[in-house]
């Protein structure tokens, strides 16, 4: 093994009550938390070739689930929704037990990690849960690719940069339609973590 893919969310730290402790702090977005889970659950497994593809399509769909400009709701998802999320992450939860000493056996065995999140604002999240960029090879999203898990092309685009082949690269995550999914577009080993 030569390579370990780590999802985020779920993953590198238990989520309990996240839904909950997002709208308790914003309870007037409500509606429009909504239309975002709404929005992912569509476009689930497309790929759009780059970002800006993405989030175009991305912020026209969340718009028409919540009848807002996808100029309103492209502001509200980069300056109010991913800080919150980043700021709750920081409130509220912490790293799984076994992640720093896994990573270490790792890095003595010379495996390279990733991190490869559904969402944005990646790094950010990783400083929240005080883990370092430094500790990973790659740290990016799915969204930077262009698209969002299971899509196939987002993991050929990893093992590309990362000049591995699936054979070479183990996915850990926490959900088998998205994580799972990922790994056997492409042929990859699959880990399935849950977390608490």
């Amino acid at each position: 093994m030569h390579l370990l893919l780590f999802d985020l969310d779920g993953t590198l730290y238990a989520k309990p009550r996240m839904v909950w402790h997002m709208l308790y702090s914003a309870p007037r977005d409500w509606h429009l938390m909504l239309a975002e889970r709404k929005t992912r659950k569509q476009l689930r497994g497309q790929y759009f070739g780059d970002e800006n593809a993405f989030y175009q399509t991305y912020f026209q769909t969340m718009a028409t689930h919540c009848n807002a400009s996808t100029e309103n709701v492209r502001t509200w998802y980069f300056n109010r929704y991913m800080p919150l999320m980043v700021s709750v992450i920081q409130r509220y939860y912490k790293p799984v037990e076994w992640l720093m000493p896994f990573i270490a056996d790792c890095k003595k065995h010379g495996i390279r990690l990733v991190v490869l999140s559904d969402y944005g604002h990646t790094h950010e999240k990783l400083r929240a849960l005080n883990l370092n960029d430094d500790l990973f090879d790659w740290v990016v999203s799915a969204p930077e690719l262009g698209g969002l898990k299971p899509a196939s092309q987002l993991i050929e685009k990893v093992l590309e940069n990362m000049d591995v082949t699936p054979a070479e690269c183990l996915i850990i995550g926490d959900r088998e339609d998205t994580d799972g999914a990922l790994a056997q577009a492409v042929g990859a080993d699959f880990k399935l973590v849950s977390n608490p």
